[in-house]
C-alpha cells in the first residue's frame, strides 16, 4: 500500500471538512451509512465487524444517524430479538451524493497485506501505543471526532494537565 504522502494530508484534511460541511455528517457517520447501503439489515454487532471498530464506538454513531433521520432500528424479522438497521429516504439521497469514503480505501488496502503482515503491523502499534501509554484508551471510529471531556478540554490537553506540563 502507498505511503500517504506529506503533500497529500492537507488535502485530506479539507476533504474531511468539506465533507462534513456539505452533508451535516462526520466521516465516521458516512463510513457507516455507505456499509448499511452497500448491505442493508445489519446488526450494530456486524458493523463493528466490517468496519474494523468496537461495538459500542459504532453504537454511538448509529445512534447519532438514528437522531439525524438517516437509519433506522426495527426488530429483524427473522429473529425478534435481534435489531437491524436501514437507511431512511434521507440517508439514501444522502449516500447516493456523498464521495468514496477513505476508511474503505484503507480496509482494502489492508486486505491486500498477507496474514503475517497483517499480524506485524497490529503487534506493532499495539507495542506503540502501550509504550505511548495510549493502550487503554477506548478505541474510536477511524477519522470520527474526539469526544471532549466534562470541562471541554481535549485529550492531548488533559494529557498534558495529567503530565504536568
Amino acid at each position: 500500500m502507498a505511503k500517504l504522502k506529506k503533500s497529500r494530508q492537507p488535502e485530506l484534511a479539507r476533504a474531511l471538512e468539506a465533507i462534513e460541511r456539505e452533508l451535516s455528517v462526520s466521516a465516521a457517520q458516512l463510513f457507516v451509512l455507505r456499509e448499511l447501503a452497500d448491505f442493508p439489515d445489519q446488526s450494530v454487532k456486524d458493523l463493528a465487524a466490517v468496519t474494523m471498530t468496537t461495538h459500542s464506538t459504532v453504537s454511538q454513531v448509529v445512534s447519532q444517524l438514528i437522531a439525524k433521520g438517516m437509519v433506522t432500528r426495527t426488530p429483524d424479522p427473522a429473529d425478534g430479538r435481534r435489531a437491524v438497521l436501514r437507511l431512511t429516504r434521507a440517508g439514501i439521497n444522502l449516500v447516493n451524493r456523498a464521495p468514496r469514503v477513505i476508511q474503505a480505501d484503507l480496509i482494502e488496502g489492508f486486505s491486500t497485506l498477507r496474514q503475517a503482515e497483517r499480524r506485524a503491523l497490529a503487534n506493532g502499534l499495539e507495542k506503540w501505543l502501550d509504550a505511548s501509554g495510549l493502550a487503554r484508551v477506548p478505541s474510536r471510529m477511524l477519522f470520527d471526532k474526539p469526544l471532549l471531556g466534562k470541562r471541554g478540554a481535549s485529550p492531548r490537553t488533559r494529557s498534558r494537565r495529567a503530565q504536568g506540563s
